[in-house]
């Protein structure tokens, strides 16, 4: 029941919906179509005032240039009487303008200026603009650097008054830029710690000196090979805009950047020296070596006092890191081997010893050159060092104060004391030269080479305050500071020095005295 009611009131609804439709649209078109006939009613109108407008503006027109005519009718007629008399005033007023101009162009010239500074007076521009690419060129090949003269940016012109001036025609332009020593350049300084040193004239010819530099603490080597080089230093290369003198070339910078440091030292005076030898020494003056020391007292001069000395140094220093491989030596030992039968420090070397080879690998890193550190990273042994071997005595030394004689086997003939108004100190042993010589008791050789008429002669101290002396001998077995046992072989008989024949001449003192040395034979 409920369902049928909502369907009536729907149906209801539409019927009343197309009764005000089919009411609205008669409506609607009888307002469209009056509207539209005002529409067209307006445009009508506009139509008819723009055709009014335009025809009273080409009337207008019409009368605008029919008076235009007229007039020039009127002037043109009116030149005809007078136009002998306007050409001719014409004429001679352009004939004084013509002339004041060049009055003017004759008394006018243009100074030209360089970055500010005056360099001349041409008559034209153009006798300026012309030859700065041909001066830029000359002023580069001169410096060796790459120098512009730009027209727009570096040169400046004035008109001025050309009275008293000397006018430069082209050449003299040209001479006037290339001798200029104030002509800006691009320039590449080296600053070291923020210093500048040295200015280059290209960026590739800085970094060759850098090189340079650099190349002269390496050494070319098969062996050797470089994991790092630089400076020690902080080293920039920047570009500026200097004077052109200012710029170097390559070896000049080069020598600066080697010689333009300075390295001190502290040289200790020594016994002896004196400040000429020490000014010698370092190459210096007097003057100089004050200089580098302002405390000095030139009238003393002692063992130990300091001087500091100053010497030219490389600005850089080139920090190197090598891996390298050097042949080394490896040093013999020297063995000693104990023998009782020789007296205590007499020794015998019975081998040679020989140092052996060694190839090491290490890690070097160099400072200027000057190894600062070494890491030995492996090494190889090419040939193994022999050992040196040496007899050691070790048979005591004793002083037994009973003495023997030095030559057995043979008798006295001539003995100690007083013949024909002189002291024989000693006793004379005739034997074959070569003859075997002993020590006559133990003790210290004092005195083993030739002596004045004793010859070749050995002095035995027996630290007793009794001394022994072999003289004329043919030969020496022992050296001075050595120490000897009795009955030692010292030498070998002989007939050096003053001597009448192959013999032994043997003397004893005590304390220095001569004394009859068969008192102390038993």
């Amino acid at each position: 029941m409920a369902e049928r009611k909502w369907l009536r009131k729907l149906i209801d609804f539409g019927a009343a919906f197309i009764d005000k439709n089919d009411a609205f649209w008669p409506k609607f078109y009888k307002a469209l179509t009056k509207a539209a006939g005002k529409l067209v009613d307006f445009g009508a109108f506009a139509i008819e005032k723009y055709d009014i407008f335009v025809l009273h503006l080409q009337r207008a027109n019409l009368v605008a240039r029919y008076r235009t005519a007229k007039f020039i009718h009127e002037q043109w007629e009116l030149l005809g009487r007078y136009r002998n008399q306007i050409l001719s005033h014409a004429a001679g007023a352009l004939m004084v303008a013509i002339a004041l101009v060049a009055i003017y162009n004759h008394f006018m010239c243009y100074e030209y200026s360089y970055n500010g500074r005056v360099m001349g007076y041409v008559s034209e521009q153009e006798s300026v603009l012309v030859v700065l690419d041909m001066a830029s060129e000359e002023l580069s090949a001169e410096y060796g650097s790459d120098i512009k003269i730009d027209g727009d940016s570096n040169i400046t012109f004035s008109r001025v008054s050309s009275i008293q001036k000397n006018i430069d025609n082209e050449d003299d332009v040209l001479k006037r830029f290339t001798y200029m020593s104030d002509v800006k350049a691009t320039g590449y300084a080296i600053y070291v710690d923020g210093t500048r040193y040295v200015i280059l004239s290209s960026r590739a010819d800085a970094n060759r000196v850098l090189k340079e530099v650099q190349e002269n603490y390496m050494e070319e080597s098969d062996r050797t090979r470089y994991t790092s080089v630089g400076f020690k230093e902080d080293v920039e290369i920047k570009e500026e805009q200097v004077d052109i003198v200012a710029i170097s070339g390559v070896d000049q910078a080069y020598e600066k950047l080697m010689d333009g440091g300075i390295k001190e030292e502290v040289y200790t005076v020594k016994g002896g020296d004196t400040y000429y030898e020490i000014c010698d020494k370092f190459d210096i003056t007097m003057d100089e070596l004050k200089s580098m020391n302002p405390d000095l007292d030139e009238s003393s001069l002692m063992p130990g006092d300091k001087l500091i000395m100053t010497s030219p140094a490389a600005l850089l220093t080139v920090v190197t890191e090598e891996t390298t491989r050097y042949t080394e030596v490896v040093k013999f030992e020297t063995v000693e081997k104990e023998d009782d039968s020789m007296y205590e420090g007499d020794t015998k070397k019975t081998q040679d010893g020989e140092n052996g080879k060694r190839i090491v690998t290490a890690t070097i890193v160099r400072e200027n050159g000057t190894e600062v550190s070494k890491k030995e990273i492996g090494s190889e042994v090419i040939q193994e060092p022999v050992d040196e071997i040496v007899i050691v005595g070790t048979k005591k030394i004793t002083v037994s104060g009973h003495l023997i004689l030095p030559v057995s086997g043979y008798s006295v003939t001539y003995g100690y004391g007083y013949r024909w108004g002189r002291l024989h100190e000693g006793v004379d042993i005739p034997c074959p030269t070569g003859t075997t010589i002993r020590a006559a008791d133990g003790g210290t050789v004092v005195r083993a080479g030739w002596f004045g008429a004793y010859g070749l002669c050995v002095d035995i101290d027996h630290g007793t305050g009794l001394t022994t002396r072999y003289a004329h001998c043919s030969s020496i077995s022992v050296s001075t500071g050595q120490k000897v046992g009795q009955g030692q072989v010292i030498a070998k008989v002989g007939n050096t020095g003053r001597s009448t024949g192959s013999h032994c001449h043997f003397e004893t003192r005590l304390n220095g005295k001569s004394v009859n040395p068969m008192n102390y034979i038993g």
